[in-house]
């Protein structure tokens, strides 16, 4: 690791094994402040890093995200680290979904706003048409429709949601969610997702499929 100047740092996995580069790359962040941009170079586009950024990171700032292919086999993801509002570092949190509101034109867009041991508190935004492909992860999962329309597919079932459904969902089963309109979601996960959970979600969304 190299830090090109004030606000820069440089980390290069490719020599690493790719059940070793995730490690090494959220050290590397936790040692940055806030505003500095770590760029990590890989053999491929960090896809599956900028999902768990986003999934576990509330002091990585998802709009920052960009890569780009330097040459065949040297990728550089760029991930700039933001400030975490106090009450989050407390442990107490209270906030809405118009405060924590993101939106992506190209995917979905999860906020963590808590994780612990036991679980983690989402606010997923999604405009019209996005989704989360459909998985299997080990982790139970609690969700309530904030505003808008869309499908679900849970399980051997499939719903049509609304404002006001709330879906509890067994670790192991499938669970994909489609907007067709503008929608937000609380999801609460017990135990937190892992690395290898995020696994399917970033695949199907590469190739764009939901199922």
């Amino acid at each position: 690791m190299s830090k090109d100047d004030q606000k820069v740092r440089t980390i290069d996995v490719r020599p690493l094994p790719p059940s070793g580069r995730h490690s090494l790359i959220f050290k590397a962040f936790d040692e940055m402040e806030p505003g500095e941009t770590l760029l990590v170079v890989n053999d491929h586009e960090p896809l599956h890093l900028l999902q768990f950024m986003k999934h576990e990171r509330r002091d990585f700032d998802p709009a920052s995200y960009s890569a780009f292919e330097r040459k065949p086999g040297e990728w550089v993801g760029s991930f700039k680290k933001t400030e975490v509002d106090s009450s989050h570092r407390s442990g107490i949190v209270f906030t809405s979904f118009d405060k924590e509101r993101v939106q992506d034109e190209k995917s979905f867009s999860p906020v963590p706003i808590y994780s612990s041991e036991r679980y983690r508190v989402i606010l997923t935004y999604f405009r019209a048409g996005q989704f989360i492909p459909v998985h299997s992860p080990t982790t139970d999962l609690v969700l309530l429709v904030h505003a808008g329309k869309g499908e679900m597919v849970a399980g051997s079932q499939r719903f049509d949601l609304k404002v006001g459904d709330i879906a509890v969902i067994p670790g192991g089963e499938k669970r994909g969610i489609r907007a067709t309109t503008d929608m937000e979601i609380l999801h609460l996960a017990s135990p937190p997702p892992t690395d290898a959970d995020h696994e399917e979600v970033v695949k199907k969304l590469s190739e764009g499929r939901f199922e």
